[in-house]
């Protein structure tokens, strides 16, 4: 007797995988979106954007940005953070655009949004926020940890498993010792 069929057990169509993860780098949901996975989609994107926007509310906006700095050289400048934070792809990119302009003697463009702070500002923004400047960094660099992740779904899709069905026929127990 076939037993019925489970709609979950029906591959979900994922469409162009690494497009997919792709798209979801760029801005966090998206590509669930575009595979058709909307729930999902709303997931994702409320939980990096809004894990990413407390963070930089929590640290004053002073939290994302990017130094073109060699981490053996000046390990005290490298900002590590900014790796992970990078995963959150789109809203991460003015802060790797304006370390950029930096490096290369460019003044900072919009209005410095996302340039590296001079050092004078964030020392002035620990008496006012005191830890609240390491907690903000934490928080979008795990904004960008999920999208990681949510990168990671997107092109592998979610995890299938079957639950193995026993016979119907019970397993004849003995115990040791007993005698029929």
């Amino acid at each position: 007797m076939n037993a019925p069929t489970d709609p979950s057990d029906e591959p979900t169509n994922l469409r162009n995988p690494a497009l997919a993860a792709f798209l979801t780098w760029l801005f966090p949901g998206l590509g669930h979106w575009y595979q058709g996975r909307y729930f999902k989609a709303l997931v994702f994107a409320s939980s990096v954007i809004g894990l990413y926007l407390v963070g930089m509310w929590i640290g004053k906006s002073q939290v994302v940005y990017w130094t073109w700095v060699n981490p053996l050289k000046d390990p005290e400048n490298f900002r590590l953070s900014f790796v992970f934070q990078s995963f959150v792809g789109g809203l991460s990119m003015p802060g790797l655009f304006q370390g950029l302009l930096s490096y290369l003697g460019k003044p900072p463009i919009l209005g410095g949004w996302m340039a590296a702070p001079s050092q004078d500002l964030v020392n002035g923004l620990y008496p006012r926020i005191g830890r609240l400047v390491e907690i903000g960094t934490v928080y979008t660099a795990v904004a960008g940890l999920l999208n990681l992740l949510a990168m990671m779904d997107a092109y592998g899709g979610p995890i299938r498993y079957r639950i193995v069905e026993e016979s119907s026929e019970p397993a004849a127990e003995t115990m040791p010792g007993a005698s029929e």
